[in-house]
C-alpha cells in the first residue's frame, strides 16, 4: 500500500500527521511525506499513491488549484482527518467557510473521513469516529525523576473557561504555574485575564509564561519534567484532544477536564486524573503535588494503557482495516 501524507501549514496539525505517518510505515506502507507548501501535482503522478491521506480538508483547496485537482482527479483513496470542529472557528484558519464546499466533495465513496469527536461524525459524509493517539517511541526517551515545574499547562491559555482555572491556580499556588505557549496567545490572555486577578496576581501570572514548544522532542522533556501537566479542553463536545495521549506517553501524570470519551479510553483515577470545575482542579493539584508515589504510579499505568491501546500503528491499522473492506 502506497500512501501520500500532506503535512499542513499547523504545527499541531503536523505533529499528528506525522504520528499517522509512523503508523502507515509500521504497518509495512509505502510512505512518501509532503509539506504542501512544497508538493507539486508530478510528486503524485510520479508516487501513484493508493491513499492520500491530509489534516482536515485544507489539502482539498490549498492555493494551488492544479494540485487540488491532481489530488481530486487521482484514482487513490482520500482521507482526511480532523481534530478540530469541521465548521469551527480553528478550521482551516478560520476559513471555516470552505466546510460547505467540502460537503459535497465528501459524499464520493473514494473519500474517507476520520474524526477525534464521535459528536461530529453526523456532520460529515462518509465520516468515521477515530480517537487521536501518541508515538510512545518518541515521547517516552525522558525521565521524570528530575522535575523542574510544579503545574505545567502547554496550549492557548485563551478562551474564558482556561482563564478562569488559570486565575484560579494563581490566586491558590502563585508562581508553581508554568506556561508554554505562541507568546502573542500568552500577550493576548495577559489582557483578558485582567478581570480576574489583582495587580500583584497579574505580575505572577506574566512569569509564568515560558516559551513556546515546537518539537515533539521539547514536548516529551516539559511534560516528563513536571509534577503535574494540566490539561483544559478547548474544541468539541465528548473528545480527548491531542494533549492527553502525548502526556501520557512522556510517562507523566496528566490532570483533565472529564470528557465522555475518557471511561472508554482509560481508567480514571488508574491510568490519570480527571476534575469537573475549579474547586475540585485546586484540590486535585494539593493532593497530587502532596503524594508524589501516588501520582508517578498513576504516571505509569497510563503510559502503560496508551502503549498497548493508542498507538498511531493501531491507529493507522484501523484506517488501513476499513480501506481493505471498502475494496
Amino acid at each position: 500500500m502506497k500512501i501520500l501524507v500532506t503535512y499542513p501549514n499547523s504545527i499541531a496539525g503536523t505533529l499528528i500527521l506525522k504520528g499517522f505517518a509512523e503508523g502507515f510505515l509500521k504497518n509495512s506502507c509505502t510512505v512518501v511525506a509532503k509539506d504542501l507548501r512544497e508538493l507539486k501535482p508530478e510528486d503524485i503522478n510520479t508516487f501513484e499513491p493508493d491513499i492520500i491521506f491530509g489534516y482536515d480538508y485544507g489539502f482539498l483547496f490549498y492555493d494551488n488549484p492544479e494540485l487540488n485537482q491532481t489530488i481530486l482527479n487521482s484514482s487513490a483513496k482520500i482521507i482526511n482527518y480532523f481534530a478540530d470542529e469541521p465548521c469551527g472557528k480553528f478550521a482551516l484558519v478560520e476559513q471555516n467557510e470552505l466546510f460547505n464546499k467540502f460537503l459535497p466533495i465528501a459524499k464520493n465513496k473514494r473519500i474517507l473521513s476520520y474524526i477525534w469527536d464521535k459528536d461530529f461524525v453526523s456532520t460529515i459524509p462518509n465520516a468515521k469516529y477515530l480517537p487521536l493517539a501518541a508515538d510512545v517511541d518518541k515521547y517516552s526517551k525522558y525521565s521524570q525523576s528530575n522535575y523542574k515545574y510544579e503545574i505545567s499547562f502547554v496550549g492557548r491559555p485563551l478562551t474564558e473557561i482556561r482563564q478562569q482555572n488559570l486565575a484560579q491556580i494563581i490566586k491558590y499556588f502563585g508562581n508553581k504555574l508554568s506556561i508554554f505557549s505562541y507568546e502573542k496567545h500568552f500577550l493576548r490572555s495577559v489582557e483578558e485575564i485582567k478581570p480576574l486577578l489583582t495587580p500583584d496576581e497579574l505580575e505572577i501570572y506574566k512569569s509564568a509564561y515560558k516559551g513556546f514548544l515546537k518539537t515533539e522532542e521539547e514536548l516529551a522533556q516539559v511534560y516528563s519534567e513536571s509534577k503535574i501537566n494540566l490539561n483544559i479542553t478547548l474544541q468539541g463536545s465528548s473528545n480527548l484532544n491531542y494533549r492527553v495521549f502525548e502526556v501520557l506517553a512522556s510517562k507523566a501524570f496528566l490532570l483533565t477536564d472529564y470528557m465522555q470519551d475518557l471511561d472508554e479510553l482509560f481508567k480514571i483515577d488508574t491510568d490519570l486524573v480527571t476534575y469537573q470545575n475549579s474547586e475540585e482542579l485546586i484540590a486535585k493539584i494539593k493532593l497530587y503535588i502532596e503524594n508524589p508515589k501516588l501520582r508517578e504510579q498513576i504516571a505509569k499505568k497510563g503510559f502503560e494503557r496508551v502503549k498497548a491501546k493508542h498507538t498511531y500503528v493501531a491507529r493507522a491499522k484501523t484506517i488501513l482495516d476499513d480501506i481493505f473492506m471498502l475494496n
